[in-house]
């Protein structure tokens, strides 16, 4: 294939990740072949055509039988603004792509529009990171301080049910979150569940500058043990994780804890350059399979961005660790430059690749590819085994969401309500007995 990976728009499922489009992919779905006149296509004997020709002169009638639907419903239905032949369009496109799976979408103009900016870092909205399984309501997992869902007392765990009055059961997540975005101080009305308790809340829009790092978090934890805990993989991740890399070296850091807990994901590219800084020069990290083989590729680790490939690394995960977590999680344990920690992580592992559309500003989004990690893993479905499987009381789970945004790096925060992070004090006996091995070894 001749493009790079620079020159996609590659999503991994789920948590967002862009790069730039990819010109074959827009040769395909801009310059289409010129239909043959319906009366051509009706004159020749379906028997006589090539297998081939015969698809694309059915595809041909399917096409025509789309148009003269859309002007009949633009003509008759009941409610002309329903009716316009954009909302008919929009419709028709999301229909046939979202019906594949849950994270391959169309994004007309104006939400392409916020989705890239929400790939670079920010976005107007209420400040909360969520999941969706198909047909579930949304799960809040993480609120973001400082921001409108935090103030609002939103919890991780509450489950939104409906927004300005729409059931969103049947919604995909990026079309539901799509929902909680608007213009900066607009009003969005939510239907909650906390438990067996549903509840509403009108929460005011606001520009929500999500920074990958946490502040506070990059510190020394125990003695010369280093945390550091990111949050997603956006456009300035890299550049957030090599300060925060470097600051751990000059405190003289011996062993480093790379909380990925609750990370959605976001840019491959981000997970690429971490790696790179990680992994050192020509490393895979990861391959992209796909049933057109002209998609498939080994992506490997960049040249002149190393920056540490020898302190000790244990990484945390969870249930909520997805996309470009199990990206980067499972190129650090392949190749054995670092310990995993936690639970089984989400199994997200579908490429989304994001072609935009000539002449109307929008965009489709699809699943392209599975990416499997150095040593052959499917992820998708699987996730990423911890190599030390720490359990944490199921009631925590979403408690700790918060937590460790709040007291970052904390094993027990001495305030009321807080509890003790099982895993993040497991993590640290394990690189203090590593450390002293070391010691001993010398």
């Amino acid at each position: 294939m001749n493009c790079q990976l620079s020159a996609f728009a590659w999503l991994a499922a789920g948590a967002f990740l862009i790069l730039s489009g990819c010109r074959s992919g827009e040769k395909i779905l801009n310059t289409p072949p010129a239909p043959l006149p319906v009366q051509q296509m009706s004159s020749v004997p379906p028997a006589e055509l090539p297998a081939f020709d015969k698809e694309k002169a059915e595809n041909y009638k399917r096409a025509l039988l789309f148009v003269q639907t859309m002007e009949m419903l633009q003509k008759n239905y009941v409610d002309g603004k329903k009716a316009t032949y954009e909302e008919l369009f929009n419709h028709a496109m999301r229909g046939m792509v979202s019906a594949l799976d849950p994270y391959s979408d169309y994004e007309p103009p104006r939400e392409h529009r916020h989705q890239q900016v929400k790939r670079r870092g920010s976005v107007v909205g209420i400040g909360a990171t969520a999941v969706k399984p198909a047909g579930r309501p949304i799960t809040l997992i993480r609120i973001l301080p400082g921001t409108p869902a935090e103030k609002a007392k939103l919890q991780p765990g509450d489950q939104i049910l409906a927004i300005d009055g729409e059931n969103i059961l049947k919604l995909n997540l990026a079309r539901a979150l799509d929902k909680l975005r608007g213009a900066p101080g607009s009003v969005v009305k939510l239907q909650l569940r906390r438990g067996k308790k549903e509840f509403s809340a009108i929460i005011k829009r606001e520009l929500v500058k999500n920074s990958s790092i946490v502040p506070g978090s990059v510190k020394l934890i125990s003695g010369k043990i280093g945390y550091l805990k990111l949050t997603s993989f956006t456009a300035s991740s890299a550049e957030e994780f090599k300060e925060a890399l470097l600051k751990l070296k000059s405190l003289g850091t011996q062993g480093i804890i790379l909380d990925l807990r609750y990370n959605p994901g976001g840019l491959v590219d981000a997970a690429v350059r971490i790696s790179s800084m990680l992994l050192g020069e020509d490393k895979v990290v990861f391959r992209a399979t796909s049933r057109n083989k002209a998609l498939e590729q080994t992506v490997k680790t960049r040249k002149g961005m190393t920056v540490d490939t020898k302190t000790p690394l244990l990484v945390l995960t969870n249930a909520f660790s997805a996309s470009c977590s199990e990206i980067l999680t499972g190129a650090l344990q392949d190749h054995k430059r670092a310990r995993v920690l936690g639970v089984r992580t989400f199994g997200k592992g579908t490429i989304l690749r994001v072609v935009p559309l000539a002449g109307n500003g929008g965009a489709v989004r699809y699943a392209s590819s599975y990416y499997v990690t150095p040593g052959g893993r499917v992820i998708e479905k699987k996730g990423i085994i911890p190599d030390i499987e720490v359990r944490i009381p199921s009631n925590d789970v979403m408690r700790l969401s918060s937590q460790t945004l709040r007291y970052p790096g904390a094993v027990k925060p001495p305030y009321r309500g807080t509890v003790q992070d099982l895993q993040l004090r497991r993590a640290v006996e394990v690189l203090q007995h590593e450390l002293k091995r070391k010691v001993s070894e010398r």
